[in-house]
């Protein structure tokens, strides 16, 4: 327990990291750790769904990397082709590979490949996509607006998890997805949601006093949404369980010391952040209208 809570404590400063890069209009580096962090994490999946063409897994992992910086640094102004163009073309070129290495290759290692490097980059840059929105809209949002929102959705895939753990070690009786996760409990999570909503409202009370510019995220928004995106992280967490379940292994690598590897520990934030962009992006909306 002790490894787990020191790694835990390092992975919530690297977070804080980023966040004072976004706080600071550096957002350009944290567009290339996640795009590093988007090809590792297929470069684990492809492990645990036993891919034995390393060409397959190199191109997966190069197309999860390139997404990040194609969204981060808005390369469409570039290149002249559409996105979904883009990804089509992509798609084509791994069933022509699929056919070259047919003797090393599955299709399951090809359907789970193209999933991952196209769903896990797109979904981690949202964090991307969120704050570039933000920014257009100063006379909305001021930057603590920017942190702030991020800070939530972090907060609703990992704090969340957290409680969760302890709420269930203390409380938990019912099993919430027994053939899925055999430890999570119906209290656990509970227990995750409500601890949760309630350092988010602490929160918000400190950037409100101190941080705020503009008197637009109300304490009742937070009060409603958290817990939204809190179950949404519940979610991917079972989600990703599903294929370590399919294989047989218990965590997707040994990155990190009693916390597995790196899609292990953003499985949550990879539905909590897709679900922030959009709940920001419809609020704006409304406002601006």
């Amino acid at each position: 327990m002790l490894v787990r809570i020191v790694v835990g404590v390092i992975c919530a400063l690297f977070a804080i990291g980023l966040l004072t890069l976004i706080g600071n209009g550096l957002g350009a580096f944290v567009c290339i750790v996640v795009a590093l962090v988007s090809a590792l994490c297929v470069h684990e999946i492809m492990g645990v769904s036993q891919c034995k063409n390393k060409i397959l897994t190199w191109v997966n992992m190069i197309f999860a990397f390139c997404v990040p910086l194609y969204i981060g640094f808005d390369l469409e102004r570039f290149i002249p082709i559409a996105p979904g163009l883009i990804i089509g073309i992509y798609i084509l070129a791994v069933l022509i590979l699929m056919l070259k290495t047919y003797d090393c290759t599955k299709f399951e290692n090809v359907a789970i490949g193209l999933f991952a490097s196209i769903v896990i980059p797109v979904s981690a840059s949202s964090l991307l996509l969120t704050y570039e929105f933000m920014d257009k809209y100063p006379q909305i949002f001021s930057k603590s607006s920017e942190v702030f929102v991020i800070l939530m959705a972090m907060y609703c895939a990992w704090l969340c998890d957290t409680f969760c753990l302890f709420s269930g070690m203390a409380f938990g009786k019912h099993k919430l997805a027994p053939n899925i996760s055999p430890k999570k409990t119906i209290e656990g999570s509970v227990g995750g949601v409500i601890g949760t909503t309630v350092f988010a409202l602490v929160t918000w009370a400190i950037f409100n006093k101190w941080f705020f510019r503009f008197d637009t995220i109300k304490w009742w928004v937070v009060l409603i949404i958290v817990p939204v995106v809190c179950v949404m992280g519940m979610f991917g967490d079972l989600s990703a369980s599903v294929l370590k379940r399919n294989y047989g292994v218990k965590d997707y690598g040994t990155l990190l010391p009693e916390h597995g590897g790196a899609m292990d520990r953003i499985d949550s934030y990879l539905f909590t952040m897709p679900t922030t962009y959009i709940i920001v992006r419809i609020l704006t909306e409304l406002l601006v209208k």
